[in-house]
Formats: C-alpha cells, sequence, structure tokens
C-alpha cells in the first residue's frame, strides 16, 4: 500500500504540478478559487491512470495540510504541553496570544491549505461521476469508491474548519472559469454541520468497505468520522448508532500487550485497532511529519508536561511496584528520567510514542539499555492516526455515559486500561452526586492518555459542555482546564469574559484582503 501510494502521489506531482502551482499561489490568499485549474476536462479525466493520480493527490493535499496543523490545531493549545524550543509561534500558542495577522502564527490561522484540499474534493466530486457512467476502463467501481473517499475527505475538511474557526464559507463547487462566483461568506453552524453530515452520507453510499486499507478513507472510516460529528454536537443517539457502525465495519479489536499498543504508531497497517492513519514519506515530501517537529525530533517544539508523566507514572497495579501502565513505558524514555524528578529538571524531553525503541542503542548521554530512535525534523516517517478503534470506543463511552448506561460506560474505559497492563477498574460505586460529570470527568482523563500528542486533546475540551457559547455560561469545562494553566503562564489571555471568543482561532488577515464578503465578519475579539 505504502508503494502504491508514493507511486500515485509522484504521478500526482508530475501531471498536476503546473495546476496546483497556481492553485496554492491564490489559496494563499483566501480560497484558492481563481483559476482552479489548468487541466482541460477534455483531456484530463480519461484513463483510469487520471482518476488514481487525482486521488493521490486529494491524500497528497491532506497530508500537506495536517502535517503541522494536525498538532497544532488539535493539541498544542491544550493541557498536555510545555514549549521546548524558543520558538516565538510555540511560545504565543501556549499562551493564547493569536492575533489575525502575525507573521509567527500565519501557518497555524491559516485556512488556505485546507481550502486547497477541498477544492481538489470538489473536482473529484465533479468528474468522478462522468467516469463512472462511461465505466471507462471497466472501472466503475473503482471511481465510485474514489468519489465516495472524495465526499469522506471533503467532511472531514469542514468538520477541522468546523472545530477550528466556527463558522467558514461553505464551497462545493470547482471553479473553472474566471466568469463563475469565486468569493464566498462564512456559512451558519449548522449549515457547515449539515453539509458535513450530507457528505457522510454521499460518503457511505459510494465508498469501499476494505478493513485493510488503513491510509485510505474507507466505510469504517467515514462511521468513524460520523460518530466523531455527532459526538461534537452531544447527538447522544445518533453517536451510538455510528459508533457501532464503525465497530462493526472495521472488524477491528482492542490490543492485548503494551508492544502492539504501539505498533498502532510504528506499524498502522498491521494494526488491528487502526481505522485510517495518514502514511508519511519523508523521503518522498522532503521533510519530516509533523508530530516529529512538535514532540519527537531531535529539535522539538514541545514536550509532553510533567503533571502528566507523574500521573501516568502513578499508575500503579496493587501489590506490584513500579508504573503499570504500557502507554507509559513504551512512550517516555525511564532509563534517561528514572524519577519524576529527572523529567521535570531535563531539557530536550523527547516524547517517544511515534518512535520505535532499539535495544542495543548507544545513546548520547553514556546510559546502557538502549533508546527511542529520534531522527531529524526533516527524516521523520511518523504516519499520523486519525481515526483508531479506541478512540470510537471512548467516544461512545461518553454517549452512553451521557444516555445513563454508566456501567457500560465504565467496561469501555476498563477495556482501554487492561489491554495496556493497567487493572485498576473504574467501579459505578466509586461515584455519586452528579454521576454523569463524574464519569465523563474519568472518561476523558482516559482520552487524554491514550491519545497523547494526536491531535485530540483541545476538542476533546472543547466538545463538552455548553459549546458555542461565548458568555459565561459557555466552555465551563474546558475553561477550569485551562484558566489556571493560562494564569501559570506570564503574559497570557484567560477563556474570560470576551476573550471566551479566543476558543476559536481568528480568520487570516489574508482572507479578508481577498475577499470582501467576509468584511466585517472576524470571530471575536480578534481584529481583521
Amino acid at each position: 500500500m505504502e508503494k502504491v501510494m508514493r507511486r500515485l502521489n509522484i504521478s500526482f506531482k508530475m501531471l498536476v504540478g503546473l495546476a496546483l502551482i497556481l492553485m496554492t499561489t491564490n489559496c494563499d490568499k483566501f480560497l484558492d478559487e481563481k483559476p482552479q485549474s489548468t487541466i482541460i476536462p477534455e483531456i484530463f479525466w480519461q484513463t483510469k491512470s487520471d482518476a488514481d493520480t487525482w486521488l493521490a493527490g486529494i491524500y497528497n493535499s491532506l497530508q500537506t495540510t495536517l502535517r503541522t496543523n494536525y498538532f497544532d490545531w488539535g493539541e498544542a493549545r491544550a493541557d498536555n504541553v510545555d514549549q521546548e524550543s524558543t520558538g516565538n509561534a510555540q511560545r504565543k500558542v501556549l499562551r493564547n496570544t493569536f492575533s489575525a495577522n502575525d507573521t509567527d502564527v500565519n501557518a497555524i490561522t491559516s485556512w488556505a491549505s485546507l481550502y486547497t484540499t477541498i477544492s481538489l474534493c470538489n473536482y473529484g466530486i465533479k468528474y468522478y461521476p462522468q467516469m463512472i457512467e462511461k465505466n471507462i476502463e471497466q472501472s466503475a467501481s473503482v471511481y465510485r469508491d474514489y468519489l465516495g473517499q472524495s465526499y469522506a475527505i471533503r467532511a472531514l475538511s469542514y468538520f477541522y474548519a468546523l472545530r477550528v474557526w466556527g463558522r467558514v464559507p461553505i464551497v462545493t463547487e470547482p471553479v473553472e472559469s474566471l466568469t463563475e462566483e469565486s468569493l464566498f461568506p462564512r456559512s451558519s453552524i449548522e449549515e457547515v454541520r449539515k453539509r458535513i453530515l450530507d457528505d457522510i452520507d454521499m460518503a457511505l453510499e459510494l465508498i469501499g468497505t476494505s478493513t485493510v486499507q488503513k491510509f485510505y478513507m474507507q466505510k469504517a472510516s467515514v462511521y468513524a468520522l460520523q460518530t466523531d460529528v455527532y459526538m461534537w454536537f452531544q447527538e447522544y443517539d445518533n453517536a451510538l448508532t455510528a459508533s457501532q457502525n464503525c465497530i462493526d465495519e472495521s472488524n477491528g479489536t482492542l490490543v492485548t500487550t503494551a508492544e502492539q499498543w504501539k505498533a498502532i504508531f510504528t506499524s498502522p497497517q498491521s494494526s488491528t485497532e487502526t481505522i485510517f492513519s495518514l502514511f508519511w514519506s519523508s523521503a518522498e515530501r522532503g521533510n519530516g511529519s509533523g508530530v516529529c517537529t512538535k514532540l519527537a525530533s531531535q529539535t522539538n517544539q514541545y514536550s509532553i508536561r510533567p503533571t502528566i508523566f507523574n500521573r501516568l507514572r502513578a499508575r500503579t497495579n496493587p501489590g506490584i511496584s513500579g508504573p503499570a501502565d504500557g502507554r507509559f513505558t513504551t512512550s517516555f524514555d525511564l532509563i534517561s528520567f528514572p524519577t519524576n524528578a529527572d523529567y521535570a529538571n531535563a531539557s530536550g524531553r523527547k516524547f517517544g510514542k511515534f518512535s520505535v525503541w532499539d535495544p542495543g542503542l548507544v545513546r548520547n548521554d553514556g546510559l546502557s539499555g538502549g533508546g527511542f530512535v529520534i531522527g531529524s525534523s526533516q527524516d521523520c516517517d511518523v504516519h499520523t492516526p486519525i481515526y483508531r478503534l479506541a478512540d470510537i470506543l471512548l467516544l461512545r463511552a461518553e454517549a452512553l455515559n451521557h444516555k445513563e448506561r454508566h456501567q457500560e460506560a465504565l467496561d469501555i474505559v476498563n477495556n482501554i486500561r487492561r489491554r495496556v497492563g493497567y487493572n485498576v477498574e473504574a467501579q459505578l460505586s466509586d461515584f455519586s452526586g452528579d454521576v454523569i460529570a463524574e464519569i465523563e470527568a474519568v472518561i476523558l482523563t482516559e482520552r487524554q492518555y491514550e491519545f497523547l500528542g494526536e491531535g485530540k486533546r483541545w476538542f476533546d475540551l472543547c466538545r463538552i459542555g455548553n459549546t458555542y457559547d461565548y458568555t459565561e455560561n459557555g466552555y465551563q469545562y474546558l475553561r477550569d482546564i485551562m484558566n489556571p494553566l493560562l494564569n501559570s503562564r506570564s503574559g497570557s489571555i484567560t477563556f474570560e469574559g470576551v476573550n471566551i471568543g479566543r476558543i476559536l482561532l481568528p480568520i487570516n488577515s489574508d482572507a479578508f484582503n481577498a475577499n470582501n464578503k467576509l468584511r466585517g465578519d472576524q470571530n471575536s475579539p480578534y481584529d481583521e
């Protein structure tokens, strides 16, 4: 599968490189709409190779979009990490001091690459049906699958946009001439929600059912996305249906050892828990996977906070000394950091979750026992997990809890713990008072430990309570977690008063400069 993706990506670069030069030039300004492509439909979209090439280009663009944004949008803003480098961007992210026109953070606040991905999907959605109708090279079923993947990736892209900026422009048609509409206002949350769910429905009608294609979206990953969307909007009955469909369709099973858990990240294509992971090859792309730059390269920008290290280390099984949670022992270098103080006082702390452990590695610190294979930020081939079974199960646990099926929710939490060696079970008798809120906190903590570094934590914080309520009533769970941490960081802005609106990122100033239909519609409290 990796070889196929490499070949198709390279082919895509050769065949439509000029088109993407034009596209990304305009996209830096807004939605990348004038004109979109130099490819003439009468020439392209004529062979199965054309269809393969375009799909590879969509994934190529998605990889580019999420290479670093995966972490910056979903992880860095939350309570999992501290700054490790001296970069201004990292300092501003951790202090919540974004603005709409700041060269340090423009790469984070720009939606340009996201709309490039959406634009490529729009082309596929327009032209794959024509190939299906003609049954070119007797491959109509293949084009149906590709069409379904185009809808699925467009839905995933809009879901990121919704969670990061709130209301966003909806563009569903490729712009192929200067006479077509190219500027769009922001749509409502409900309109964006409908667009996402409609695209998911279309994907489910068309997409393939393979359970071995872990680097392409298939039906199980679409159900995973559907679960995520329903949970974002707290539609628990729908989320329970979607999550069960995902579990059934994926045919996945939880791993049974800590070593198998680690293989989810080092060898996702062979893991029974992987649903959809983004392939990455630094040899092909010319730079390393973004998660390495952030957490696990020789010059990483962030490190996991000592508080998280301490809490995971404290997870022990009754009557047995030493940490029991395999997610801790396979992610942190316990030779370099045998105590909490060693970790807290160290610099250059690497997070090894995504890196192979080599027991024969000759360490720079002179200690024996091996170590994580940590490369430069340019040569890291980490595959980015987008959805995996534990994610859907724990989202399902949240939904079950809100439907007062508390024991079923706790059973999922306990199974997630048990598979990595931590045998202390959450018992229903442990909870009193507001049982739903108390169990929800346990589930969210388990998600925090399970998905460290995976771009989930910020969105988990945002999903709880009164979302899209930017008053003293909104986002209370997030504020309870984040405001004390922000208060401990000098120069930070907490989520209070008008600054509750900072839960959303600002729309980048370039967008307003290029599109007058956006002007006057910035996210509060940011300026345009």
